[in-house]
């Protein structure tokens, strides 16, 4: 889908522009505004591509959460669509001090929201210092002002089970340039099997330790692989990387990977470490836990076991 169309997807699910009076950007989260909070329906929000979860906010607001790379393009979209000013909402500022918050969470992504939700609370307060302190004003004055504030806000359900955790963790595969033609390109270095059996392998090996989820993606463009890494944030909890011959240049992916601060495992078919001297560098591996190399394919097995382990599966 393109911007416009998961803006446009998003109106229909909170009633149309008719029913919109405020749209703001904050964060990852697209803020909304409605008349009628009755005609909003989350569950086929949560069924929108690149939607991450929903948030209530006050009586009338609802939050859409994406990803940091689409949410500015979907919101200046879904801000076309509605012809109200982009910068407009009278709520701004006042969500975490003045209503009890409920927040529904796309299935199978609570714990890494949970991540997500906290750094960019954290984020906000910084931002928020005026706005705290009236709220602080207004809680004093309570009595006399007959206002009623709640002593916190409940943001989320109680947490699970540590068992439970375990269910929602997530694992991202990246695999760089030329990786996809695997059976096809030089045999005698990177074996016969090809990607198709790399792909089964991991996710059947994820499913074996106990992710409730494996995502494998294969890019051979630079950018490509950044803007997924970027994605990544707040969304998976454990990442195996394959940058192909980006491992020993591109210092653009090891950046992207220091950003998002999940756990990382960097993995080689072949026996790097005893090929020509421009392999000996590797940029990717100072933001990793471990390195493996010279197993084949079965080298995604083991990093994959060993991320179980380091998250506690």
């Amino acid at each position: 889908m393109s911007h416009r169309d998961v803006a446009s997807a998003v109106l229909g699910c909170v009633g149309g522009s008719g029913n919109v009076i405020a749209n703001s950007l904050c964060m990852t989260r697209l803020r909304i505004t409605v008349a009628n909070p009755t005609a909003i329906n989350r569950s086929s929000i949560d069924l929108i591509d690149g939607v991450l979860g929903t948030a209530t906010r006050g009586t009338n607001g609802i939050e859409v959460v994406f990803g940091p790379n689409i949410v500015k393009d979907v919101f200046d979209e879904f801000s076309k669509l509605t012809g109200i000013p982009n910068d407009f909402d009278p709520m701004a500022g006042f969500r975490r001090h003045h209503s009890n918050l409920h927040v529904h969470i796309s299935p199978g992504r609570r714990k890494s929201f949970v991540a997500q939700a906290e750094a960019n609370e954290q984020r906000e307060d910084a931002q928020d210092d005026d706005m705290a302190q009236l709220a602080q004003l207004l809680e004093d004055d309570s009595a006399d002002l007959d206002v009623s504030l709640p002593d916190e806000v409940e943001a989320l359900e109680e947490e699970p089970a540590e068992e439970e955790e375990h269910k929602t963790l997530r694992l991202l595969v990246i695999n760089g340039p030329n990786i996809n033609m695997l059976g096809i390109r030089e045999p005698s270095v990177y074996g016969k099997q090809d990607f198709s059996a790399l792909l089964e392998l991991c996710k059947q090996t994820a499913r074996n330790v106990g992710f409730a989820d494996c995502r494998c993606f294969q890019s051979n463009h630079e950018g490509a692989i950044v803007d997924e890494i970027q994605d990544a944030y707040g969304i998976f909890d454990g990442l195996v990387i394959n940058p192909g011959a980006y491992t020993h240049t591109s210092v653009a992916i090891l950046d992207a990977v220091k950003a998002i601060s999940i756990p990382t495992i960097e993995v080689h078919i072949s026996k790097v470490e005893d090929r020509e001297d421009f392999r000996q560098v590797s940029y990717i591996r100072q933001a990793c836990l471990e390195t493996i190399t010279g197993l084949g394919i079965d080298g995604y097995r083991v990093a994959i076991e060993h991320m179980a382990a380091h998250l506690g599966l």
